[in-house]
């Protein structure tokens, strides 16, 4: 799907066997409560495919939808070379150019990857360009940013 194929690699995994990437893992921001690394995947749920979260130090993966925090068990982590990828401040559902595209909806829209501050965590999602936000799985909930930084291509 990526049209940038020479920059991000999608590795099919689990949240429990998925530390043999910890080298090659994008790694988007932490847990606020304790520190631990949040790497950017994406899973297939309710018919779309979802940029989300792999907690990995607690082997645990959510992507946001429909006003929740989706545990998912079959995922696929981004892989990247860190030369290679950098984190774009944008906001209102816009995205730069070099954006790398993290999955779609079940109507085709283009998904993107994003990531954002919320209670001392920097947190990925999914930046949906025709609702204006990046939503993040947070607590138990699908929680919207208006500003946020999104995954391009360098």
């Amino acid at each position: 799907m990526s049209t940038f194929p020479a920059i991000v690699e999608w590795i099919p995994a689990t949240p429990k066997e998925a530390d043999h990437l910890k080298n090659r893992a994008v790694v988007a921001g932490y847990e606020g409560y304790d520190g631990s690394p949040l790497w950017v995947i994406r899973a297939s749920f309710e018919g779309e495919l979802l940029p989300g979260k792999l907690a990995i130090k607690h082997r645990s993966a959510y992507v946001p939808w429909g006003g929740k925090e989706n545990a998912v068990e079959q995922i696929e982590v981004c892989c990247a070379r860190p030369e290679k990828i950098r984190w774009t401040e944008d906001r209102d559902g816009r995205v730069p150019a070099q954006a790398i595209p993290g999955g779609k909806t079940a109507t085709g829209e283009t998904l993107y990857i994003g990531r954002a501050k919320e209670q001392g965590s920097l947190t990925p999602g999914k930046i949906h360009p025709s609702h204006k936000v990046m939503y993040m799985s947070f607590g138990g909930q699908e929680i919207p940013h208006k500003i946020y930084e999104v995954l391009c291509a360098v």
